[in-house]
C-alpha cells in the first residue's frame, strides 16, 4: 500500500501512547524514526501532537457520524479516524484525498479491513458536511460544561476543578492556551562555547530570539527554527529548555554561601540539576539522585556533554531513609517532585487523558513522603526549594501548607528570592505560599515553586 512514512509513523506512535501508555515526544525522538525525511519528520510531529491535542474535539465527531461510542471501535479503527479527522479539519495544506485514502489503507495494513468502508464513508461525510456546519454541531451541545469539554478538547473534570478553582474565563483561557504549541526556550551552554560565538551561529542561520520575560538569562525563539540536528544542538551549544524550569534552577541556586553544598532528590532528567550546576559555584558540592539507574546514565551524559564535573550522582529511593550522615546537612536541597505533570499540556497532551483526580491525590501523598525526606536534610540557614510542573494545589500549596504545620522552623522567602534575583514576583505570587507560572499567562509551562528557609539557632532564640 502506498502510505506516506510519515503517516505510518504517526499511527504506530499514536498506537503506542493509546495501548502502551507511551509519551509521544520520546517516541518521535527515538532513533526509530530517524530516517524520515526532514518534511515527514516535521508532519509527523504536527499530526502526533494535533490529534492528541484534540482528541476530544476529534471523538465528538467520530461518535456522531459513526452513532457509535468510542469505546465499541476498535482502538486502530479510532487511531485512523482521529488522524484524518484532524487533517481534514486543522490541516488545509494536505489535500483530503491523501488524508481520506491513507487512512483507509491504515486500517487495512492493520489487518482491520472489515472497517475500511466505514472509514471511508466517516471521513468522506466529514469532508461534504464542511467545517462550518461542523462547528455548528458542537455549538448545539447544551450542556456548557460539556460543550467547553468537546471546543477546547479537554477532560470534563478537569475543566470543572479549575473553573472551581480559577473562574470559568480562566479555566477556557488555560484549556485554549494548552492546545497552542509551545515556545521555543533555551539557555546558552557557555561551558562548552562561547556565547559571542553561538550569537554569531544564530545570526548566520536567520534565527532571530529574545530575552525571556519570566526568567533571567533564558531565551525564546521567535523568527527561524532550530533542528534537533542543527549544530547548535548537537554541539551542546544551547540547552532546550523551558522558561519556568530554568526559573526554578535560578531561584533555587541564589545560594547565600560561598562553598554550597546541594542536594537534588529526584534529579532526572538533568535539565534544572545541570543549569544550578553551572550557576552554582565551582567549588561547591552536588550531590543529584534518583530512582532509576538508567536515568542517572542519561545525566552523566547530559553532564559531560556541558562540560560539567562536579556532579556526584547517586541511585536512592527519595522515600526511604537517606544515606547520608546527620552532621553533613546541605546548604541547599531541591525536591522537583514526580507530579500529574498537567503543566506541561502544550508538550504532553496525552498526559489530560491519562490523569484522574484519585492519581493527584496519590501523587499528593508522594510528595509530601519526599518532602519530609529533603526537609530533614536541609542545614540551619539552609534553603529547601520544592517545584513541581502541575496546576493543581494538591500537588502544590497544598503540600507546602502541611509541611509548614509540622515544619516551624521553615518559612516561605519566595518572595525575598525572586526580589533578589531580579524578578518581578508579585506576577507569580500565590495568595498562600509559593509562586506559579501559567500557561496563558506567562507562555511557559505550569509550574509551582516555593522556597523555604530553614532558622538557625539565633533566629529560633530571637
Amino acid at each position: 500500500m502506498n502510505i506516506s512514512p510519515a503517516r505510518i509513523t504517526v499511527f504506530e506512535i499514536l498506537l503506542r501512547v493509546t495501548t502502551d501508555e507511551g509519551y509521544a515526544s520520546n517516541l518521535l525522538s527515538s532513533a526509530r524514526y530517524e530516517n524520515l525525511s526532514s518534511a515527514d519528520h516535521g508532519l509527523a510531529h504536527e499530526l502526533t501532537l494535533g490529534v492528541l491535542r484534540w482528541q476530544a474535539y476529534l471523538d465528538f465527531f467520530i461518535e456522531h457520524f459513526t452513532k457509535r461510542k468510542i469505546k465499541k471501535l476498535d482502538a486502530e479503527v479510532v487511531i485512523a479516524l482521529r488522524l484524518g479527522l484532524y487533517q481534514l479539519l486543522f490541516l488545509d495544506r494536505v489535500p483530503a484525498h491523501a488524508a481520506i485514502n491513507d487512512a483507509v489503507n491504515l486500517v487495512k495494513l492493520h489487518k482491520k479491513k472489515s472497517a475500511a468502508p466505514m472509514v471511508n464513508a466517516v471521513l468522506r461525510s466529514v469532508q461534504r458536511t464542511g467545517k462550518i456546519e461542523l462547528e455548528k454541531i458542537a455549538e448545539a451541545v447544551k450542556d456548557p460544561l460539556e460543550k467547553l469539554s468537546i471546543t477546547t478538547s479537554h477532560p470534563v473534570w478537569l475543566l470543572q476543578k479549575w473553573a472551581e478553582k480559577f473562574g470559568a474565563e480562566e479555566a477556557k483561557n488555560l484549556a485554549e492556551a494548552n492546545n497552542h504549541a509551545p515556545h521555543t526556550a533555551f539557555r546558552f551552554n557557555r561551558k562548552v562555547q562561547e556565547e559571542a560565538k553561538t550569537r554569531e551561529w544564530f545570526a548566520a542561520n536567520n534565527i532571530q530570539f529574545r530575552a525571556s520575560e519570566i526568567c533571567p538569562e533564558a531565551l525564546v525563539l521567535e523568527v527561524g527554527n532550530i533542528s534537533s540536528q542543527s549544530e547548535a544542538i548537537q554541539s551542546h551549544w544551547i540547552y532546550l529548555q523551558d522558561e519556568a524550569s530554568q526559573l526554578v534552577a535560578y531561584l533555587a541556586a541564589n545560594s547565600p554561601t560561598a562553598h554550597p553544598s546541594f542536594l537534588d532528590l529526584c534529579a532526572a532528567p538533568g535539565s534544572k540539576t545541570s543549569l544550578m550546576a553551572s550557576l552554582l559555584p565551582e567549588e561547591a558540592i552536588i550531590v543529584a539522585c534518583d530512582l532509576h539507574l538508567h536515568r542517572l546514565q542519561t545525566m552523566r551524559e547530559l553532564a559531560a556533554r556541558a562540560n560539567i564535573s562536579n556532579i556526584n550522582l547517586l541511585q536512592l529511593d527519595a522515600t526511604k531513609s537517606l544515606p547520608f550522615a546527620a552532621e553533613k546537612q546541605f546548604d541547599l536541597v531541591l525536591l522537583d517532585a514526580p507530579c500529574s505533570g498537567l503543566g506541561t499540556l502544550q508538550r504532553h497532551p496525552e498526559i489530560k487523558w491519562r490523569v484522574t483526580q484519585e492519581k493527584i491525590f496519590e501523587l499528593a501523598a508522594l510528595q509530601k513522603s519526599l518532602l519530609e525526606n529533603a526537609g530533614a536534610q536541609v542545614s540551619a540557614g539552609g534553603i529547601l526549594a520544592y517545584s513541581v510542573c502541575s496546576t493543581e494545589p494538591e500537588e502544590g500549596e497544598e503540600v507546602i501548607a502541611e509541611f509548614c504545620a509540622g515544619h516551624a522552623e521553615f518559612r516561605d522567602v519566595t518572595r525575598e528570592r525572586s526580589t533578589k534575583l531580579g524578578v518581578e514576583a508579585s506576577r507569580f505570587l500565590t495568595p498562600s505560599v509559593g509562586a506559579r507560572t501559567f500557561t496563558h499567562k506567562h507562555g511557559c509551562e505550569s509550574f509551582f515553586v516555593c522556597l523555604l528557609e530553614k532558622s538557625t539557632e539565633r533566629q529560633k532564640s530571637e
